[in-house]
């Protein structure tokens, strides 16, 4: 990609490992990196500028697959959680298949139960965290403070009209995608506002 398109917002594809990913450019770290946000996956990471390549039209256009999700019925003891929450939560993941039970999906957000059935007794997360001093349940959806801006997916996935599919929301910015033409002419798209 050419410098004058590794900017924030950016939608294009990445590869690591010999595979191809989407990624939205979220910041610019060096001349040589940029973190990117993965729309299908939900997570961050650093990647060099020179894996980055521009993504197809009809690629741009598919729904992200990344959906915004906030524990149910929990919220943290401070306004936000503590390093010792957090690392209750990984360890209550661990590589697990877990039980997802939605409670709701209100603005973007899906509000869910996560419960590890793998063991005699269900474990069920908001629990975990009140009898492990991190939490407080408190019967209602509190997103937590910062949940925005430390949560990529609510600046990039929007829910579309019928809220069953979280849609890539194209920023203010043009998109520039490698043509398949032999002059190799680049085609950009604009979404309208009352088209997000």
């Amino acid at each position: 990609m050419p410098e004058s398109s590794v900017r924030p917002g950016q939608l294009c594809c990445v590869t690591v490992s010999k595979w191809w990913y989407r990624v939205i450019i979220h910041r610019v770290i060096s001349d040589q990196e940029v973190e990117v946000f993965y729309p299908d996956y939900g997570n961050l990471e650093i990647v060099r500028k020179s894996w980055l390549r521009f993504l197809k039209w009809c690629y741009l256009k598919l729904p992200a697959q990344a959906i915004p999700c906030s524990l149910a019925w929990v919220k943290p003891l401070e306004g936000t959680w503590s390093n010792a929450a957090t690392l209750l939560f990984k360890k209550l993941c661990g590589s697990k298949l877990l039980v997802g039970i939605v409670d709701e999906y209100v603005d973007g957000v899906l509000h869910l139960f996560l419960c590890d059935t793998s063991t005699k007794e269900d474990v069920y997360f908001h629990c975990a965290l009140r009898d492990g001093g991190c939490a407080e349940v408190c019967g209602e959806n509190i997103p937590s403070q910062g949940f925005k801006e430390l949560n990529p997916s609510a600046l990039y996935v929007q829910p579309s009209g019928n809220q069953e599919n979280a849609e890539l929301v194209e920023p203010d910015l043009h998109l520039h995608q490698e043509s398949i033409n032999a002059d190799s002419e680049t085609a950009s798209s604009k979404l309208e506002g009352d088209e997000l």
